[in-house]
């Protein structure tokens, strides 16, 4: 009985003790810390009441949760709070902390308390390029080669130096539809014609194409981000991935080459070698990202989210792959110095779309902003910005001072030409260049059918609005903006040769290229007219130097449902320290360029490596492929400069990137021969793949 009683006497004394703790708590004002996790921009609702013992019944008022500057509270609902962590002059970092303190008064009790929330803001919607001489500020936006949110300057070099030649680049894409209906996508601050906030009306937003209810604040969310990754990470994962318990790093394992298929994304994404070809992206099985250079940045863009509020502009329900990648290679200065851009523009609307001009806009800023100009050279396919004084600036920060440097932005391989079923020559029958867009652009006369690609088939200047005619002005609406494509003013009036491009100062014929000087040696800008005085730069225009940008495009093209365009850009600098004001810089910047060029148009890095291959695996850079006959009709040979002993996958795609034959082969000494005598006459894309290296050819079949 002394046991049982012992027990019931504990019990009621428990019993008594949480009954009188519960009655003294329930009369008390006691607030519990909260954390959030917030993406920059991105809105989250949040009840930070929820944890907090408030007793039932009793009035109060919260006080100090409506923001701290850099997080705000932009919608209320009771006690639900929608904040949004802007920028407010912040650049935030990965897990940047804000904090929120509260305060709860409690009239029924006559007391207040307070409490702290604690925001943990991490923003991946940018990173840095920074492997060569520049950092370059990639985002997943669309504004590009700028600091995040608007933030400021973003192209650095030489890197941490804290002087740049950037504000922001950006691309632009209009077309008309079956009933001549413009559809415009383009960018140049994110402000709108009103000229509001930067970043804050945009045309872009991030991630891949979707059904129109897919798109969600979530779906936002998971987009903004730009995937990191080095040639050196990927070469890892190719020689550890089998190992047990390897994990692969972050944007290996969540490299977006699916689409979620139930919201309507495309199958395929992001581009991936498929060790086992069950089109499925898995790391665990030995697949891996393909990208381009030494490091690379990707990200996906749409323009069919919302409404443009940019231009304003009919959506095109585009879906841009973005790939920024640079190569580390010391002793090339050209690669050093250049940042390369590879835009994948995917049609994914039902509308064929004509007359399509893709453009690519830019602020050069060549460190103080307000002693510039510009130029381009039409047969090199690039425009650039350089100083319009022999100092840069008079001291100002980030100023350049003497010797300045030269930008250029370099279109190295435009939009496919619409087909015409033959290869288009570059030159005639005595060898003369044709004055044609072959001049500046790619796959002519190169014995391939239809590979043909656009360089920059106009260039067009305007300025920051300083006391400028209203016709060089930035565009404020789509129709202008697409002029700006055609190389057309805002006043609808084509450029015309000389002077500022416009009547009364010009006193030549319409053109295509403003400030050229003496690069388009056959007149092609002019219809192949020939000008005189023939060299026109700002200098001959007696220009007044101040904040310049220019628009470079390429077009027109027909943009069918489905079909993916390409731009390939270049952005270059160049500096002279020999006091040789302006030719020094712009002579080495031409030099440059044609280095580039050179790399890109024959596929091949100095070491004998692919310049758009992915990053293979160690001491398979230097294995070279030769396929031939090219065209052929019965057979193709494909022959490696030296034994392989593996067995090599070839997949053959048709022009629509359809997969028309597929077998893996391992090669007699050096050799493999695939028959074709089964395939119809057209381009082919033949891909081999070996030890971890993807090698693509492009083959004409005749018949």
């Amino acid at each position: 009985m002394k046991n049982i009683f012992s027990g019931t006497k504990l019990f009621l004394v428990i019993f008594i003790q949480l009954f009188f703790l519960n009655n003294i708590y329930s009369q008390v004002l006691f607030l519990v810390n909260d954390t959030v996790h917030l993406t920059p921009e991105i809105p989250k609702t949040v009840n930070f009441l929820v944890k907090d013992l408030i007793p039932s019944g009793d009035s109060i008022r919260v006080v100090g949760a409506m923001g701290n500057g850099y997080v705000e509270c932009t919608s209320q609902s009771g006690y639900n709070y929608t904040y949004v962590a802007n920028q407010n002059g912040t650049q935030w970092d990965y897990g940047t902390e804000s904090i929120l303190t509260y305060r709860v008064y409690d009239f029924t009790l006559d007391t207040n308390a307070t409490a702290k929330i604690v925001f943990l803001i991490t923003d991946n919607s940018y990173d840095s390029l920074y492997l060569n001489n520049i950092n370059a500020q990639i985002n997943s936006t669309g504004y590009q080669l700028t600091r995040p949110h608007g933030n400021g300057a973003g192209f650095e070099v030489p890197k941490f130096s804290g002087k740049n030649t950037i504000f922001v680049s950006t691309l632009w894409i209009g077309g008309l539809d079956e009933k001549d209906s413009l559809h415009l996508a383009g960018a140049l601050y994110g402000q709108g014609p009103a000229t509001g906030a930067p970043r804050t009306h945009s045309d872009y937003f991030a991630g891949p194409v979707m059904d129109s209810t897919a798109y969600s604040i979530y779906q936002d969310t998971l987009w903004n981000y730009v995937w990191n990754l080095k040639k050196s990470d990927i070469d890892y994962h190719i020689a550890h991935w089998q190992d047990q318990g390897y994990k692969p790093i972050h944007d290996i394992l969540t490299w977006p080459g699916n689409g979620n298929v139930s919201l309507g994304e495309a199958a395929k994404l992001a581009p991936f070698y498929d060790r086992n070809n069950d089109g499925i992206y898995n790391p665990m099985d030995g697949d891996y990202p393909l990208i381009r250079g030494d490091q690379a940045l990707f990200f996906i863009l749409n323009d069919d989210r919302s409404v443009h509020m940019e231009t304003y502009g009919e959506k095109l329900k585009v879906e841009i792959h973005g790939m920024a990648y640079v190569f580390n290679i010391p002793d090339d200065s050209a690669l050093m110095n250049t940042v390369f851009m590879n835009y994948k523009i995917i049609n994914r609307s039902a509308n064929t779309y004509h007359k399509t001009y893709i453009g690519v806009f830019t602020d050069t800023d060549i460190g103080y902003a307000y002693d510039d100009y510009i130029g381009c050279d039409v047969e090199r396919s690039y425009y650039y910005g350089y100083n319009g004084t022999p100092v840069d600036g008079s001291g100002q920060p980030g100023s350049y001072g003497a010797n300045p440097p030269a930008q250029a932005v370099a279109i190295i391989g435009g939009p496919y030409m619409d087909p015409d079923g033959i290869d288009n020559p570059k030159v005639d029958s005595l060898g003369h260049q044709l004055c044609n867009a072959s001049v500046n652009g790619t796959g002519f006369g190169d014995g391939i059918v239809d590979n043909e690609r656009y360089g920059m088939t106009d260039f067009v200047w305007f300025d920051n609005n300083g006391g400028v005619p209203s016709w060089a002005e930035d565009p404020l609406y789509s129709p202008q903006y697409y002029m700006m494509l055609q190389g057309i003013w805002n006043d609808s009036v084509p450029m015309t040769y000389g002077g500022d491009g416009h009547a009364p100062s010009s006193y030549g014929s319409p053109c295509k290229f403003m400030f050229p000087g003496t690069s388009d040696t056959l007149c092609w800008g002019t219809g192949c007219v020939l000008q005189t005085p023939l060299n026109w730069t700002e200098f001959t225009a007696n220009d007044a130097p101040w904040d310049r940008r220019g628009l470079g495009s390429s077009g027109p093209f027909t943009f069918n449902p489905g079909q993916e365009q390409e731009l390939d850009l270049a952005y270059t600098f160049a500096r002279d320290y020999n006091n040789n004001y302006p030719d020094g810089s712009l002579n080495k910047l031409r030099n440059y360029i044609e280095t580039i060029e050179g790399y890109f148009d024959s596929n091949q890095l100095p070491d004998g490596s692919s310049f758009n291959g992915i990053a293979s695996q160690p001491g398979n850079s230097s294995i070279k492929i030769l396929f031939y006959p090219n065209p052929a009709s019965s057979q193709v040979n494909i022959l490696f400069d030296r034994i392989i002993s593996t067995p090599v996958s070839i997949r053959v795609y048709n022009a629509n990137g359809v997969l028309v034959s597929s077998e893996s082969s391992t090669p007699s000494g050096r050799l493999i021969t695939i028959d074709i005598s089964g395939l119809s006459a057209g381009l082919y894309l033949f891909s081999t793949e070996f030890n971890g290296r993807v090698i693509t050819k492009k083959i004409s079949v005749i018949r």
